[in-house]
């Protein structure tokens, strides 16, 4: 069964068609959509009646059959005919995804979903002990080509860069008038609970729940599992208690030492007001935020020497996420660079990144947490989105829960 279904799903894919123009966001791209994997008279029998014609294809024997899923107006994730082209609403184009994997006998299903709905699609598949035959396809929208520079609010400057050499690599840079109006930066709380000094937190819900402008992950964190989609839980889960390898502060209050196990975590992002310092260890009396990370790569327009025995990690091109300050403390640059997505962009090196915020115009620069962490979310339409392509259990767009994150809010002028 499991065989004839890849082989179901092979097919599938080889006479895939692209989804509709109308249907991807400027400076995105739609990878292929499956069509339905079933003869005309199984689907077209009930055409906008997912449950009906999934038991027509069951009794046509058909082996495996595709459903986009979308969110339902109650924010669950629903299974929709290949007509339903919009949203899922109430009513026979869309059943509650629970109800579709419910269905026995049924067909194995291939769900087609956008990565921001695949935690809810891992959970009702996993709650329907339907894992074994259930296969997903995130549908991948990313950015593509160079951006020139948009403000997107008052002192902040957005774009990302498309670069060839020496590999693919897709650059996303926030530039930051430090002397903005009204601009503040916002670290996560400490949140204490079952040993953990932080609960595990997409970056996005951060944004969201503080209402910010902008945000980065930021510290590295334990417990760590990098997990796999269906069949091995990422740790931390969203809500689960983690711990940060690295200082974090927040309104006053220390929420993590110095002191850390890490390392690379050798720097700290310290913040007072419109004020920003990038140290090694320990910020100065009078610091209201911080967080540290590392290695700090920059300090004072020097390069600072990479710890011989983490040259590895150092020299391996992985998804980064960065910071950097001017030598006049007038501008900071927020710097993320996807990777492990072949063809795409293949991650940077930490000499490279050095290289890039150099170019930037920084004085000083730090690298954050990296990998499936790297993340960045920006205020569009008055909601937060991602803006990036992160890398989450090696599914390019889907976003991981982090241990702290580093925000910026925008409030009225005084």
């Amino acid at each position: 069964m499991r065989s004839d279904f890849r082989r179901a799903v092979l097919a599938a894919c080889l006479a895939a068609t692209f989804a509709h123009a109308d249907d991807v966001p400027p400076t995105k791209v739609a990878v292929p959509a499956i069509s339905v994997i079933a003869d005309a008279t199984c689907w077209n029998a009930q055409p906008h009646d997912v449950v009906a014609a999934l038991r027509q294809c069951a009794r046509k024997g058909v082996q495996a059959v595709t459903l986009p899923v979308r969110r339902g107006p109650d924010g669950a994730p629903y299974a929709a005919s290949g007509y339903a082209r919009t949203a899922c609403q109430p009513g026979t184009d869309c059943v509650p995804l629970a109800d579709a994997l419910a269905l026995k006998p049924a067909p194995a299903l291939v769900l087609q979903t956008s990565p921001a709905l695949l935690d809810e699609v891992q959970a009702a598949v996993v709650r329907a002990d339907a894992a074994g035959r259930v296969q997903v396809q995130p549908m991948l929208e990313r950015p593509i080509g160079d951006a020139a520079p948009d403000t997107i609010a008052p002192g902040l400057s957005y774009w990302h860069v498309a670069r060839t050499a020496p590999r693919p690599m897709m650059l996303h840079v926030l530039e930051i008038d430090l002397s903005t109006p009204g601009l503040s930066f916002v670290v996560t709380p400490g949140a204490p609970a079952n040993g953990g000094e932080f609960v595990a937190e997409k970056t996005s819900s951060f944004a969201r729940r503080e209402h910010l402008a902008a945000a980065i992950n930021a510290t590295y964190f334990l417990p760590f599992d990098g997990g796999h989609l269906l069949d091995k839980p990422y740790v931390p889960a969203a809500g689960q208690a983690v711990t940060v390898d690295g200082v974090s502060i927040a309104q006053g209050h220390q929420d993590s030492g110095y002191a850390n196990a890490d390392p690379r975590s050798n720097g700290s992002l310290c913040l007072h007001g419109q004020r920003v310092a990038i140290t090694l260890r320990a910020c100065p009396a009078g610091t209201t935020d911080a967080v540290g990370a590392g290695p700090v790569l920059l300090l004072d327009g020097k390069t600072q020497p990479l710890e011989a025995k983490r040259r590895e990690y150092y020299l391996d091109t992985e998804p980064r996420t960065a910071i950097g300050i001017d030598k006049a403390h007038r501008r900071m640059w927020w710097v993320v660079v996807d990777g492990r997505q072949a063809g795409y962009s293949e991650g940077i090196t930490l000499p490279e990144l050095t290289a890039l915020l150099r170019e930037l115009g920084a004085d000083s620069a730090m690298n954050l947490d990296g990998g499936g962490s790297s993340t960045m979310v920006l205020r569009r339409d008055g909601k937060p989105a991602v803006v990036n392509s992160p890398i989450h259990t090696g599914i390019p767009g889907r976003e991981r829960p982090v241990g702290n994150h580093l925000g910026l809010r925008l409030d009225a002028a005084p």
